[in-house]
């Protein structure tokens, strides 16, 4: 165990951060957590690396942060945790604070899947709710939507499904389980792959809500995913219901972990 590197896991509210990563002239949930570990290891300059960065409005349960400290002063994750939770605001929570397990151990480079959950509020719209999930009365067509998540699933080249294809050199990602709760009002889409392209979970979730308003059907989803082609697809969900819900580092969690943690109910 290298105890130079500690893990974080961390939840965050984005609605009002310009997404995880720092930005020039914009609050940045990553230079929140910068600028309080900065002041508790006396000012020296920190920086923390995460799994990827989220957008703003996005949410996460369990964002994954590796950094390693400087050699003083020492403080034990432990301290560090009720430290960053009692200085960061209400929006920002250390769930997690361990050493890595390995030297080389990094929160984004060691990972082997994720895990997103997109809520979709069919109920009353309230100031509560709208920050945290996308409110559509009308996706009311949940068979319709568990059979555009069959086809989602597997191992499929996601080109229409990103908004940076330029980009990446291999759009190829594989979706091991799409999964489907209800609560009330409340609909869950939760996501487990292997990666994601950049906003491809939000993408999917706007072909799959036109499923469940009865606009698109169900088996059109596999000719989108075949024309690879990001104009052929309707417009992505908005950032404000989109949650990371998880990072796994190895396979045998990504396959036991289940989808139980809501993150609005």
């Amino acid at each position: 165990m290298d105890e130079k590197r500690i893990f974080f896991e961390v939840a965050y509210d984005g609605t009002d951060f310009a997404g995880w990563q720092i930005q020039p002239d914009k609050m940045s949930v990553q230079q929140r957590i910068e600028d309080r570990l900065s002041e508790l290891y006396v000012n020296q300059p920190i920086r923390i690396h995460s799994s990827g960065r989220t957008d703003s409005g996005v949410h996460a349960m369990a964002q994954a942060v590796t950094f390693n400290p400087p050699d003083y002063p020492q403080i034990p994750p432990a301290n560090l945790q009720i430290a960053l939770n009692h200085s960061l605001p209400d929006s920002i929570i250390i769930r997690t604070a361990k050493f890595a397990d390995a030297p080389d151990f990094h929160a984004r480079y060691s990972a082997v899947g994720k895990a997103y959950t997109y809520v979709i509020n069919r109920g009353e719209a309230l100031p509560f709710n709208l920050r945290k999930s996308w409110h559509l009365p009308d996706c009311t067509d949940i068979c319709e939507i568990r059979k555009a998540a069959d086809i989602v699933t597997g191992t499929h080249d996601f080109s229409s499904f990103t908004t940076s294809r330029k980009k990446i050199d291999n759009a190829v990602r594989k979706i091991y389980r799409v999964e489907i709760d209800q609560a009330e009002d409340l609909l869950y889409l939760t996501f487990v792959g292997s990666g994601f392209l950049y906003k491809m979970v939000r993408s999917l979730v706007g072909a799959m809500v036109m499923v469940g308003s009865g606009k698109l059907k169900a088996e059109e989803i596999a000719d989108l995913i075949k024309a690879k082609d990001r104009s052929k697809a309707p417009r992505s969900a908005p950032p404000n219901g989109l949650f990371l819900m998880k990072v796994f580092y190895d396979k045998a969690s990504l396959e036991k972990w289940k989808y139980t943690d809501k993150p609005i109910e």
